[in-house]
């Protein structure tokens, strides 16, 4: 199973550091949150490449209704230049970001044809060569004369962001795997047995297909601590749908999750653990079923619930890490990856 890290869009030069480090235990990937006032990520990486000489490297997420896929491509196939081919893209259909933009209302408004301009996306990126101009007509994005004479010929690895059926199906037909973001053990055969039926339809390998779960790690020697920023984070875990929550809470509290989404979207911006309104014994529920969390003793047990992904078809794990992102990359290289591979 590979594992990767997920960080946030420090400096150039900090990101640069912790690639190394990640490098040298040998995870997959390092990639970096795309926020809507976030540093670069194409740009943090650039200094990360120069850096390390095998681990991946690229964003997560970016939709191309914020990135026009022509401007995305050029910005991902520089990397992919600098880096030797090493470069990675989640491409998903927009959050925070399209909203910041205007783009959309509500996290819960789907923007006009989401679907489709993920897949013109993916699809005009995986068209375009070194060797040949492309010219794409789709219906969202047509694009002429496109020809990056330069382009590394070891192409970029494309994941969709995925979560309900339509996207998984998608990211199976066109891309080199999907991520999910969050996706709790209790809905996880739920979410295989449809990317196994993809896979199928689509007479793909599940063995070559790459299947990625984020999840976020909050492992401290104090666990009151790790607690506190799992609680704070919350918001942010697979945006707390209720497609998810509804997996481990009866549906009167899920609705009560629901109904109470700016208390969490109010912590999350203060980075607070205070989550007004809702009662600890649901806070805990989701820090417990969508997180791992928990002190250095708890790591044993935590990697189990890692190998249980594993077992249900999950290849890949990307995990996120927050504050003091040495101490769990070191811990994860030194505890988690030598069980997991």
């Amino acid at each position: 199973m590979q594992i990767d890290i997920v960080l946030e869009p420090d400096s150039p030069a900090r990101f640069a550091e912790l690639a190394a480090l990640a490098e040298n235990y040998d995870f997959g990937a390092v990639w970096t949150a795309n926020h809507l006032a976030a540093r670069d990520p194409f740009m943090c990486f650039m200094e990360a490449a120069r850096a390390t000489s095998r681990i991946r490297l690229g964003p997560v997420a970016i939709s191309p209704f914020e990135v026009h896929p022509l401007k995305l491509a050029n910005q991902l196939f520089t990397l992919n230049e600098f880096s030797n081919g090493r470069a990675n893209l989640v491409v998903g259909g927009g959050g925070g970001t399209v909203i910041g933009m205007g783009l959309k209302p509500a996290r819960r408004t789907m923007i006009p044809h989401m679907v489709r301009g993920v897949s013109e996306c993916v699809e005009f990126i995986q068209g375009a060569s070194a060797k040949r101009p492309l010219d794409f007509d789709g219906q969202l994005f047509q694009i002429h004369g496109y020809d990056p004479e330069w382009a590394s010929d070891a192409p970029p690895l494309l994941y969709i962001a995925a979560s309900k059926e339509q996207m998984l199906r998608l990211a199976v037909r066109l891309a080199d795997g999907l991520m999910l973001s969050d996706t709790p053990l209790p809905r996880i055969d739920a979410t295989m047995a449809i990317i196994r039926d993809a896979l199928v339809n689509y007479g793909r390998s599940e063995s070559e297909f790459r299947i990625s779960n984020l999840v976020s790690w909050h492992v401290k020697a104090d666990r009151a601590q790790a607690v506190q920023e799992a609680r704070a984070k919350l918001f942010v875990r697979g945006l707390l749908d209720r497609m998810y929550v509804s997996t481990f809470m009866d549906e009167d509290d899920s609705a009560f999750v629901e109904e109470n989404l700016g208390a969490f979207a109010k912590a999350y911006a203060a980075n607070s653990p205070v989550i007004e309104g809702v009662p600890d014994r649901l806070v805990d529920a989701l820090v417990e079923h969508l997180t791992l969390t928990g002190s250095v003793d708890d790591v044993d047990t935590l990697t189990e619930l890692m190998m249980s992904y594993r077992q249900a078809g999950v290849n890949e794990l990307a995990i996120r890490l927050y504050g003091q992102p040495e101490d769990s990359i070191r811990l994860l290289g030194e505890r988690v990856l030598p069980a997991l591979q």
